[in-house]
């Protein structure tokens, strides 16, 4: 990756990082042990989509990581009708996990990827960041 970074949003719960040379999109959950399921739709809202309309990243990396919210069946739906659609939309291609430690909440997470499937975009789940920025760049 490149120095050539962009920071597109910043909170308690989340960043956004985007790398223009690489057209990667990062964002990781750093500080969820508060957070709701209102409050992770808006970071979502004010977070990630706002940098996939205006960054138009290829590749996304998702650090949930550090992520220990399960998401709830409802929220499963709402991202399957107002976030997921905007991959394809604004030119995603592949989109990265790296996954939580947390058993329930990989498992929400996974379920989510599955009710959010998106054709023309490729989701994959990795353990360590390197695999995923290969797989991304490949």
């Amino acid at each position: 990756m490149t120095k050539d970074t962009q920071m597109i949003y910043h909170s308690h719960f989340c960043k956004y990082a985007y790398y223009p040379e690489d057209k990667l999109l990062m964002g990781e959950w750093t500080n969820t042990d508060k957070l709701t399921q209102s409050i992770f739709k808006d970071e979502l809202l004010k977070g990630e989509l706002y940098a996939i309309e205006h960054c138009r990243p290829v590749c996304y990396l998702v650090d949930a990581s550090k992520f220990w919210l399960p998401i709830t069946p409802d929220t499963q739906r709402w991202m399957a009708e107002n976030i997921s659609p905007n991959y394809a939309r604004y030119g995603l291609k592949k989109l990265a996990f790296l996954m939580s430690s947390e058993f329930i909440t990989q498992l929400s997470i996974e379920q989510t990827n599955n009710t959010t499937f998106v054709r023309g975009v490729e989701k994959k789940h990795f353990e360590e960041e390197q695999p995923a920025l290969n797989w991304l760049k490949s």
